[in-house]
């Protein structure tokens, strides 16, 4: 009920607690879902929100909590719960620690490719005896069907499913800041904010959940949620609809790009389903893989490296111009040694004027001595 909401709520600010473990359900979560389930988890408690038995009010009373800046929220990708509890229910997050956010650093740090990971992998990885313990393997091979979350009463599985989820939240919390030499787990909450600011993503360009109006070259912010070498998958926030890329050469436009990251696109296309659109990135065919900065950058058009690099004339230009219609360079010779004149203004031993013969010579041939004359000439 709302009392006993307000009650637990009190009880939790008041007692002096610095996280509690919170974890939403519902048969469709996200922008345009429905919640069922809140679930809250402090070191020694568990507490079920039940939202479909006591309607939306009984969500108003936890507003204080999610929204305090002392207490620090502890999620398992609060994504789509974020986006749930702000558009349905006026709740925004704040001070949040997302565990997924949490092992893509530890990835990070240890030099490996970054994934999103679920929650029992995040445990096997960090608290495997807790996990072979509570039988985790269990809840991983028979998944609940979402539409059972608004069964009343609640089947036993899912109500077990519900508590494992929030239960180890906060060791998994303390495990993860330990392995990161973060104590208190700022660089988590620091990354995480933008799990939180996802809840904001597209919600002017896809206001509604009819589709009919998204046409090609549409542009939507896309959130990177997996990637393949041969598809990459985005959440757009939109309940019913997933961004992908399947195009090689579209493919190349993102390879800059790690779990969690927000790229600007255009529609390419709508699947027949609509449960897809194809997208690319914003200045899909001028864009360009910067190795040094390891980002995609857009390639200048020809008005901004004209605007960079004008044209100039040659330094040379108008050296040794004479005048007016001379042209603009005077070809210099070949040699600077001083040239004879061809005719040689001296007087020889008769008056007659000496004349240069400037032409070819042919060379002179060897003379031939008259007694090998009779000689064959292949002994000569």
């Amino acid at each position: 009920t709302v009392d006993q909401c307000t009650s637990v709520v009190e009880r939790l600010l008041s007692s002096g607690k610095s996280s509690v473990a919170v974890d939403c359900e519902g048969p469709l979560l996200g922008r345009f879902g429905r919640l069922s389930l809140v679930q809250l988890a402090t070191d020694d408690d568990v507490f079920l929100v039940d939202v479909t038995v006591g309607g939306p009010k009984v969500v108003q009373p936890l507003v204080p909590l999610l929204e305090s800046r002392e207490v620090t929220k502890v999620f398992h990708d609060c994504r789509e719960d974020a986006a749930l509890l702000l558009h349905q229910h006026e709740a925004g997050l704040t001070n949040v620690f997302d565990t997924q956010v949490a092992h893509s650093l530890w990835l990070e740090r240890q030099g490996w490719e970054l994934y999103q990971a679920s929650l029992p992998e995040v445990l096997r990885t960090f608290m495997l005896s807790t996990y072979r313990a509570h039988r985790w393997d269990e809840l991983e091979r028979k998944p609940i069907n979402p539409s059972r979350w608004q069964d009343r009463p609640l089947a036993p599985h899912a109500a077990r499913y519900a508590i494992e989820g929030v239960a180890h939240l906060l060791p998994l919390q303390k495990t993860i800041c330990r392995a990161l030499g973060d104590p208190g787990g700022d660089l988590v909450i620091q990354r995480s904010s933008q799990y939180v600011q996802y809840s904001h993503l597209n919600a002017a360009e896809l206001a509604s959940p009819d589709l009919s109006g998204l046409r090609p070259g549409a542009p939507l912010c896309a959130m990177l949620a997996a990637r393949r070498p041969d598809a990459a998958f985005f959440k757009l926030n939109h309940s019913s609809l997933t961004g992908r890329v399947l195009e090689h050469e579209d493919l190349r436009d993102f390879q800059d790009l790690q779990p969690g990251d927000v790229a600007s696109c255009r529609v390419k296309s709508l699947s027949e389903c609509q449960q897809f659109v194809h997208l690319q990135r914003e200045g899909h065919g001028e864009l360009m893989f910067d190795l040094r900065k390891r980002e995609m950058r857009r390639l200048p058009s020809k008005a901004d490296v004209d605007r960079a690099y004008p044209d100039r004339q040659s330094t040379m230009y108008g050296f040794g111009r004479a005048g007016p219609g001379a042209p603009p360079l005077v070809s210099e010779k070949a040699s600077f040694r001083e040239e004879k004149s061809e005719v040689i203004h001296k007087v020889g031993k008769r008056g007659a004027v000496k004349v240069r013969n400037t032409s070819i010579k042919a060379p002179r041939q060897a003379s031939v001595e008259p007694w090998q004359e009779a000689m064959p000439r292949e002994r000569r």
